[in-house]
């Protein structure tokens, strides 16, 4: 962690992102104080973004870097069902699933209340976005605790016990939904994305049916928090097309 600080405070790191975001919204991140919420303008994608946290690093990769491209080349862009963004964080990836697809709903869950605040914010004028406050789960159940791991705001778990932090500590409790409890037919749903630190393995283990309905799942997997996440994710896609991308994303995606 402190070889990552040190990197983020390095002046290569800050010539990249000059680069990326240009020097109006470099410039008013830089003058901004810690915590403060700026508005920037990211590859015609207005969104706030907290000083001093993750944020913007989310930003670009999901609005910048095309994150998120690779479902294009299994989903068509006229697509109108349902893609579920499950650990929403700030929106980003809501904001660049909605925009290469326009005619389906996304639906993206969040279980941090801070990290609602700025989703809700983030996508409150877009269409075809449905912010949800809660935590995606894979068994029947009405809350769970939400805790920090102190990985900063990206790394909140509903992992009772996380591998990496035996001792995090309790932020609040949150609402859980399963996905058939979100409101629509697994059947529908066109892409599950999954980033929530290690919740992926109650999924693959209590919900399988239902993921099995699912086209495709893109999900970051999560071992040093829940030993168990890849061999889960695995067994789950064994009569599935498997891939990983070029960076932490698996692709499980049904087969015709």
């Amino acid at each position: 962690m402190l070889k990552i600080k040190r990197f983020l405070k390095s002046p290569f790191y800050q010539i990249r992102m000059l680069n990326k975001i240009g020097i109006q919204n470099y410039l008013r991140y830089r003058s901004a104080r810690k915590g403060e919420c700026i508005l920037l303008k990211l590859k015609n994608n207005l969104i706030y973004v907290r000083k001093g946290t993750p944020d913007l690093g989310v930003a670009i990769s999901c609005l910048i870097d095309g994150e998120f491209d690779e479902i294009s080349r299994y989903l068509n862009s006229s697509f109108d069902g349902v893609i579920v963004d499950a650990g929403g964080y700030i929106g980003s990836a809501a904001l660049a699933l909605a925009k290469m697809f326009p005619c389906a709903q996304v639906i993206s869950i969040e279980p941090s209340q801070a990290n609602m605040e700025i989703l809700r914010l983030n996508v409150a004028k877009v269409k075809n976005i449905r912010a949800v406050y809660g935590a995606l789960v894979g068994r029947e159940i009405n809350e769970i605790e939400l805790r920090n791991r102190g990985t900063g705001e990206w790394g909140f778990t509903a992992v009772e016990s996380p591998q990496d932090n035996l001792s995090a500590e309790v932020l609040h409790t949150t609402p859980a939904f399963t996905l058939k409890g979100l409101g629509f037919a697994p059947s529908d749903i066109g892409v599950l994305k999954l980033d929530i630190e290690g919740g992926e393995l109650d999924l693959f283990l209590n919900d399988a049916e239902t993921l099995g309905e699912v086209k495709i799942i893109v999900a970051e997997l999560h071992d040093r928090i829940a030993d168990g996440c890849t061999k889960a994710f695995n067994d789950f896609s064994n009569r599935r097309l498997v891939f990983r991308d070029n960076g932490e994303k698996y692709f499980s995606i049904k087969q015709s």
